[in-house]
């Protein structure tokens, strides 16, 4: 025998109130799994770029200034080399840094390329409780060395986050911000700067240790985002309307089977 179904619960007020909270669940839900399909999108295009951009071959810094002019994203990752010799004077150390899951700081080293310019040299990671600048037990060759790494353009600060002060000589910093470091540097700073993968002549003492090359499949795993966000959505597109059709077999009661007990009462 089919059990009558009575609909007048469900036009209450308060039913009402929630079609529209579990609409609003549904559209909230797919328009999150969307946002985070676009930033998978993102992702696998900056994936692609670290593969082509990294395994290039290496080439002088004023080369791809000729080719590429001074845009600090189309320079972003390029692999480079840059021959000078380094201002420890203006050396800073770039606090807050982690390699390997330790806790340390980063070494930034002005490279003076002898026409009045310099590129700021990311010479690697140090222990936390390095003495400096110029940081002790990392120091650079002497005279004139060859880099070679990739470039990376001056960093941003984002909405939040603690800020450099503004005026005077730091020897630590929160950020790569160059046009910061370009206040305290009498030479004409590079827009980009160099993280060292290799140096010629070779570091002879053990710090600063190089940092690794970017690869490919960082990132949080925004498709697996997606499928959740979309699941949400067919879970409350699916539930619901069996809640509902539930509650108005039994005139505004679940279907516990408890009697009164189980009573709706909105």
């Amino acid at each position: 025998m089919t059990t009558p179904t009575d609909r007048r619960p469900l036009t209450r007020p308060i039913w009402i109130l929630g079609h529209l909270v579990a609409f609003a669940a549904i559209v909230g839900f797919v328009l999150l799994g969307q946002w985070q399909l676009r930033r998978n999108q993102e992702r696998q295009e900056i994936d692609q770029r670290i593969t082509v951009r990294v395994a290039a071959q290496p080439r002088p810094l004023a080369d791809l200034f000729a080719e590429l002019g001074l845009d600090g994203d189309e320079l972003d990752l390029r692999p480079a080399t840059a021959t000078g010799t380094y201002r420890l004077d203006d050396e800073v150390i770039l606090q807050a840094r982690t390699l390997g899951g330790r806790s340390g700081n980063e070494v930034l080293t002005p490279l003076d390329l002898g026409d009045g310019t310099a590129v700021v040299v990311d010479r690697g990671w140090v222990p936390l409780d390095v003495v400096g600048p110029p940081v002790e037990g990392a120091e650079p060759p002497p005279g004139t060395v060859t880099v070679t790494g990739y470039l990376r353009p001056t960093q941003v600060r984002g909405g939040f986050g603690p800020v450099d002060p503004p005026a005077g000589d730091l020897d630590r910093v929160i950020r790569v911000d160059l046009d910061r470091l370009q206040q305290q540097i009498d030479l004409d700073l590079a827009p980009v700067y160099l993280v060292l993968s290799d140096q010629r002549p070779a570091q002879t003492v053990g710090f600063p240790i190089a940092l690794p090359a970017p690869e490919p499949g960082g990132g949080p795993p925004h498709l697996a985002y997606a499928v959740q966000w979309f699941a949400f959505a067919g879970v409350v597109l699916v539930g619901y309307p069996i809640l509902l059709r539930r509650t108005a077999r039994h005139g505004g009661r679940p279907s516990s089977g408890d009697g009164d007990s189980g009573r709706l009462t909105p």
